[in-house]
């Protein structure tokens, strides 16, 4: 895979870095794309660690979850690269997902813009972005390091706390930029995450792009991200779903949504009906795809509901699940912006994708020389 991995082994006091190049190993297609799908949020550097229950207790964090850390996180970076063997992954969300993707496209199909500083980590994560055929485009600012997510396992679970740092510096007026904006328009393709939406340059920008496909009649993808983002930035939420018309969600971040519409219900199923009937921008219909972990996924078009069972890898393969929701949606989207908008497809390649990472540390996926050929979906 093109991921970057560095772990520290404080017993020999050694740094390993780890980074993995790809060679236009694509079996789906040899031709070279034209970055049609464009995906944006917060660019972050994981620090993952395999953590205990003691400190989740400490920090007030649930097993599995996602926040953005405020003044009683400050020293939770520093406590468990000083109490754990951590491993730092080049990540964010949307990151992973656009990563993902480029997976199943041809060459030169994926770009990614988001905001880092002028730092080692910015650049490792460029380079592991390129080292996976990811383009990345992104705003440098100085005001601020690059952003970190601390990512502590337990089990199968992750408990994940952003420090946005430089992540919520990106700005509307970078995007506008000729340069940038044409990136825009070029792309046919659009997948966000909704983290970006707490920061105000994030969902000027989020908004802006989303019009922008609802009037030119692109897909415009968006994952509800975390439960919080529906506890406290429903109405921006709202505004960018209005044009979505792929959303993605898990069923807590699923149910906590239908918690703040006070619909009255948990029914999975239900939810992602009605979250695919809330008011649309245009015309074309919404899909809503709703991942449940091991279990049965959900899709959701008009009043139709499916369900696809999830492929179960066998426990003893399970390295790390953290980003296999980030991985099903690259699956979904990878396919989606060849064209291929049959859902059961989309969703077998999602579960494909997500396969892969579970089986590897963090976010990432398999090394040019471990990969199999892609299955047809």
């Amino acid at each position: 895979m093109g991921g970057i991995v560095t772990s520290i082994d404080k017993k020999k006091t050694t740094l390993r870095l780890f980074l993995f190049h790809t060679k236009n190993l694509y079996t789906i297609s040899s031709m070279s794309g034209n970055y049609q799908l464009l995906a944006m949020e917060n660019p972050l550097l994981d620090i993952q660690c395999n953590a205990t229950e003691e400190i989740l207790n400490k920090y007030n964090l649930k097993a599995n979850n996602a926040i953005l850390a405020d003044e009683s996180h400050k020293a939770l970076y520093d406590e468990i690269v000083e109490k754990f063997d951590v491993v730092y992954v080049a990540g964010g969300a949307a990151q992973n997902t656009a990563r993902g993707a480029q997976y199943l496209l041809p060459p030169n199909s994926t770009v990614y813009i988001g905001c880092v500083s002028d730092d080692k980590y910015a650049s490792a994560m460029k380079e592991a972005a390129a080292a996976d055929g990811l383009r990345t485009n992104y705003q440098i600012t100085t005001e601020a390091p690059t952003g970190t997510c601390g990512v502590l396992i337990t089990g199968h679970n992750r408990s994940l706390v952003a420090n946005l740092a430089a992540a919520e510096k990106f700005q509307l007026e970078f995007l506008k930029k000729p340069e940038n904006w044409s990136i825009v328009e070029n792309a046919k393709y659009y997948y966000f995450g909704s983290f970006f939406l707490t920061h105000d340059g994030g969902y000027a920008s989020a908004l802006a792009v989303s019009e922008h496909a609802a009037k030119e009649n692109k897909t415009f993808g968006l994952n509800l991200s975390a439960p919080f983002i529906s506890q406290f930035f429903k109405e921006r939420l709202d505004a960018i779903i209005k044009n979505a018309d792929l959303l993605f969600g898990n069923e807590d971040e699923a149910r906590t949504y239908s918690t703040a519409a006070g619909w009255g219900t948990d029914d999975v199923k239900e939810i992602a009906k009605k979250l695919a009937q809330l008011p649309k921008g245009n015309g074309r219909p919404r899909t809503v795809v709703i991942t449940q972990g091991a279990d049965e996924t959900v899709v959701a078009v008009g009043d139709a509901v499916s369900v696809f069972p999830v492929t179960k890898v066998e426990e003893k393969d399970i390295v790390d699940t953290n980003g296999a929701g980030d991985a099903f949606c690259g699956g979904f989207m990878g396919l989606f912006a060849q064209g291929i908008e049959d859902a059961p497809r989309c969703v077998a390649a999602g579960h494909y994708i997500a396969s892969l990472c579970i089986k590897q540390v963090g976010p990432t996926f398999p090394k040019v020389g471990e990969r199999e050929a892609i299955p047809t979906f």
